[in-house]
């Protein structure tokens, strides 16, 4: 019987650490594959089970004993893929109930090609112009002298007079 593993649940991972708590490193690195086929559960004991998402051994701790995952998140994976399943079992049976997906602007962006370009140049036109706004060269002018005028931040560079007189200097 093959097994498929998926990500490990927090029951298994707890049922694993009661296993292995008594043992060193080592033992635990040699045992890995023993605790994966379940050579080291207890064969009296009715409460270990295989988990129905993740795959791996753990015990359960519910009342009755009819639990089928270890987990709330091996639980919700299941439902995830049955409700994946019977959406496509649907779709395959009634294709006209699937509808399409609307065509967006960025559908014509072919970006997976080695130069990525845009096929319909309607679309490269509305949906650049929000990254690549055009400006009119009194626009340009505007933004220039404003950089000039107050630098890279937000505060504006105070006048510097030069005083040609010479004879105006401090006293010490």
């Amino acid at each position: 019987m093959v097994t498929e593993y998926r990500e490990i649940g927090v029951g298994a991972i707890r049922y694993a650490k009661e296993l292995t708590e008594e043992m060193s490193r080592t033992e635990i690195e040699s045992s890995v594959e023993d605790l994966l086929q379940g050579v080291l559960n207890d064969p009296s004991d009715k409460r270990v089970k295989r988990c129905g998402y993740c795959g791996y051994w753990w015990r359960d701790d519910s009342l009755r004993n009819t639990k089928r995952t270890c987990c709330e998140d091996c639980k919700r994976s299941i439902k995830t893929l049955q409700r994946r399943k019977q959406r496509a079992d649907k779709v395959l049976l009634n294709p006209e109930l699937q509808t399409p997906r609307k065509h967006t602007l960025q559908d014509d962006y072919l970006w997976w090609l080695e130069y990525p370009c845009w096929a319909n140049e309607y679309s490269m036109l509305k949906y650049g112009w929000k990254y690549e706004r055009p400006m009119t060269v009194a626009k340009m002018d505007y933004v220039t002298n404003n950089h000039e005028m107050y630098g890279t931040g937000n505060r504006r560079k105070p006048r510097r007079t030069a005083d040609y007189h010479g004879d105006n200097r401090d006293k010490l």
